[in-house]
């Protein structure tokens, strides 16, 4: 009897567990969607447990403050970006060429996305707001970690050479910029985007190589 209630209880703790993790996961969610849709300044606690389903007791309870969400959220944006990223990553290419070009045309996509809407949406307010751009120090390295992990995923035969980390990061950078294009203006980037995926695909062939000689 004994042990069937330290398992009933262990299974309660893991389930209560579980539940506190998922009220998490959706009020970084909907601080996401929130951001996207409402901008910065008019993204409230109460339309954040609103939009997640939540009291606006629970932001309080699980990361204590607003500023508590928002700095976790910074980080919770880089680990569904790389999840959707390896989720969707082609694995049947023809070629490791062929493959690289759909890589990079996959992260443009996202980086039109939500994330990156909703990441601008914080970095532009962390410029004028201390305890919010203390957050971003983890949140880099986060990032880094997170790319560290992708490369090993998704360029597998280049984990490890030197200047790979570095070469990434440079892509992910010009993305960004080409993205902010849409920011402020009607134009559109996708008209751009062909010219900078053949400049990346360049850099990665001056550093190691035709990618099919590798076959």
């Amino acid at each position: 009897m004994a042990s069937s209630s330290v398992k009933a209880d262990q299974h309660k703790r893991r389930t209560q567990a579980e539940r506190s993790a998922a009220t998490r996961t959706a009020l970084m969610d909907a601080t996401i969607a929130c951001l996207v849709e409402y901008g910065y300044a008019k993204t409230t606690t109460r339309r954040i447990a609103e939009r997640a389903g939540v009291t606006l007791g629970a932001v309080h309870h699980h990361f204590g403050s607003k500023l508590g969400l928002l700095a976790e959220t910074r980080r919770h944006i880089t680990t569904r970006w790389a999840e959707e990223l390896l989720a969707r990553a082609p694995t049947d290419s023809p070629s490791p060429r062929v493959r690289y070009e759909q890589l990079l045309d996959l992260q443009w996509e996202l980086c039109k996305g939500p994330y990156f809407q909703s990441m601008l949406e914080l970095l532009a307010a962390a410029r004028t707001d201390p305890e919010l751009r203390a957050s971003g120090e983890l949140a880099s390295l986060h990032f880094q970690r997170r790319n560290e992990l992708a490369i090993k995923a998704l360029y597998p035969e280049l984990a490890g050479l030197p200047g790979v980390a570095e070469l990434m990061l440079s892509g992910q950078a010009m993305m960004r910029g080409l993205a902010l294009v849409t920011v402020a203006s009607d134009a559109n980037p996708d008209e751009l985007w062909p010219a900078t995926r053949e400049h990346l695909m360049a850099l990665g062939t001056a550093l190691y190589g035709d990618p099919d000689s590798r076959e």
